[in-house]
């Protein structure tokens, strides 16, 4: 059975480059088309019915992300093609998708075209659910907007910016947001910190606290500094970042 591939990548040195590679690495891959945009790639998705999407994500004119969102239920497995960013790798790695850097590397590439090729023969549903995992991302690249919880045999996707904090809980993660809901999961709290890192509003208070800054309702300044948060939840600030956390609450107040 040949694997029908599509390749979209808006730099035709890059499709060019990834289809000998493809070619080279393995007979069991048809490449139905190389595009340059999402428009292009969802028309030829629709005549052509691939199996796989070799996928750029930051292109002009929409992004990967974008194009998958078209799809109510995507038939085809998708390896994202992607420059390196240390945030979308582990984004990635978060939600168990299939990645190929830039520069490719033809050994990492030769094994995930095994692993996919595989999976597609096999008939195996793919670990991934494309519309739910499509849903925890902004299309803005990859940044992580909602953390999806397994909850009473159920996934809720909780909205970030409703988080009021996120607390390391005997090796599972506590969540509680502005609505006076609490959620643990079974990841522990290392396993998000490279999310909230990356968010403007939120500040890690000790070894395993972030708190939601547009959530403080007060502070102290004594020698043991506690914050009170809007669901009147109280955390104290580790010494070490004491003086850090009470000059950018300053700078915010």
């Amino acid at each position: 059975m040949k694997i029908k591939t599509l390749i979209i990548d808006d730099e035709r040195l890059n499709r060019d480059l990834i289809s000998v590679l493809v070619t080279r690495v393995s007979n069991n891959f048809d490449i139905v088309g190389l595009v340059e945009n999402i428009d292009q790639a969802y028309d030829l998705i629709i005549m052509s019915n691939p199996d796989l999407l070799l996928l750029d994500i930051k292109m002009p004119g929409g992004n990967g992300f974008e194009l998958l969102q078209r799809f109510e239920k995507p038939t085809f497995e998708v390896v994202f093609v992607t420059g390196f960013d240390e945030y979308a790798i582990r984004a990635f790695e978060f939600n168990a998708l299939d990645y190929i850097l830039k520069p490719i590397d033809s050994n990492k590439f030769r094994s995930t075209l095994d692993k996919v090729y595989n999976r597609i023969i096999d008939k195996k549903q793919s670990i991934n659910n494309f519309k739910e995992i499509l849903d925890v991302y902004n299309v803005d690249y990859s940044r992580i907007s909602k953390i999806p919880i397994h909850f009473k045999g159920n996934v809720i996707l909780l909205d970030i910016h409703d988080l009021v904090s996120i607390q390391s809980n005997g090796g599972y993660t506590l969540f509680k947001t502005i609505h006076n809901d609490e959620y643990l999961s079974s990841k522990q709290f290392f396993s998000f910190e490279f999310i909230f890192d990356s968010v403007r509003e939120f500040c890690k208070i000790n070894k395993g606290t972030f708190i939601n800054l547009s959530y403080l309702k007060s502070y102290t300044k004594s020698n043991i500094c506690q914050v009170t948060m809007a669901d009147n939840s109280v955390f104290e600030v580790s010494r070490r970042k004491k003086t850090e956390i009470l000059s950018l609450l300053e700078l915010k107040g």
